[in-house]
């Protein structure tokens, strides 16, 4: 039986380490291997640029994806292969999501889902792939984000088994030619609602123009999905049902903003400041594949 592997990697600098270290050592365990990156065009120009210099640095050979959305009832979500050149930077895999499923948030968390794993799943099944291991990055100090069903859905976390830190990953990046060349509250896509208060405050506050797209989507989208369906209740994305006019306006009052040393407060997506409390969001937003 054909033994495959596919790697998926989000971005980010801890993933970047995982799919390096993964390529040099584990080729003699798989018969194929493909690194797929998933983009829903809103991350940041800087992760599309580290994507690209890993692919020119270390041969990772990338394959870029991007969602196409059915807007039919019942049919689900496919993929298109682009580039760092193509790559969507507007949003438009995001708001084609949207505009079917409705504004997503804690309660209808269906982002990820349809921009990243069904991409990735109509990609693999092209190529005709069946069963097969699957790699996220999630490091040893993260570990309370492990799933409890990964051995039974061919999950693998090797930086939790090789022990890795995020100070372990920080330190290996600072030997290389280059970077993310970004703070960790700028990783996913950068106005992503799993973010920590401090972190969503603190980019409000230095750069408001990326909640552009999140306040247009509510207010054009609002009204469409289950969730709106069900309740009656216009949809926004935030947590504690609060809208992106919500976010910038908290952002105007007195805050510490966020400094690298904030998350050393935290034990993975536990805080000990509710201002910090985060859905497990990091520098990266990693794939739930079960």
């Amino acid at each position: 039986m054909t033994k495959r592997l596919l790697v998926s990697f989000s971005g980010g600098r801890t993933s970047g380490y995982m799919t390096k270290r993964v390529l040099d050592t584990w080729q003699d365990r798989y018969d194929e291997i493909v690194v797929l990156f998933a983009n829903t065009g809103q991350e940041h120009e800087k992760t599309l640029e580290f994507v690209h210099n890993c692919d020119k640095h270390f041969g990772f050979n990338t394959v870029w994806l991007e969602a196409v959305v059915n807007p039919e009832k019942g049919k689900g979500t496919r993929h298109k292969v682009v580039t760092y050149e193509t790559a969507s930077r507007d949003g438009e895999p995001f708001e084609a999501v949207i505009s079917k499923y409705g504004i997503t948030n804690a309660d209808m968390p269906h982002c990820t889902r349809e921009l990243k794993l069904s991409p990735i799943t109509s990609y693999l099944r092209g190529l005709g792939w069946g069963p097969h291991d699957r790699c996220v990055g999630i490091r040893v100090d993260e570990i309370d984000r492990m799933s409890a069903n990964a051995e039974q859905a061919r999950v693998k976390y090797p930086l939790v088994s090789w022990g890795v830190t995020k100070q372990m990953v920080l330190d290996w990046w600072a030997s290389q030619d280059f970077d993310l060349g970004l703070t960790d509250y700028h990783g996913n896509c950068v106005w992503c609602w799993k973010k920590s208060d401090r972190k969503l405050f603190t980019m409000a506050t230095e750069n408001p123009e990326f909640f552009d797209f999140p306040a247009r989507m509510e207010k054009k989208y609002g009204k469409i999905g289950a969730s709106y369906e069900c309740t009656g209740r216009e949809q926004v994305f935030f947590r504690r049902h609060r809208s992106t006019k919500d976010i910038i306006a908290a952002s105007k009052e007195h805050f510490i903003p966020w400094e690298p040393t904030t998350d050393q407060r935290q034990i993975g997506m536990f805080s000990l400041d509710e201002m910090d409390y985060s859905n497990g969001c990091s520098e990266s937003c990693e794939v739930e594949f079960v």
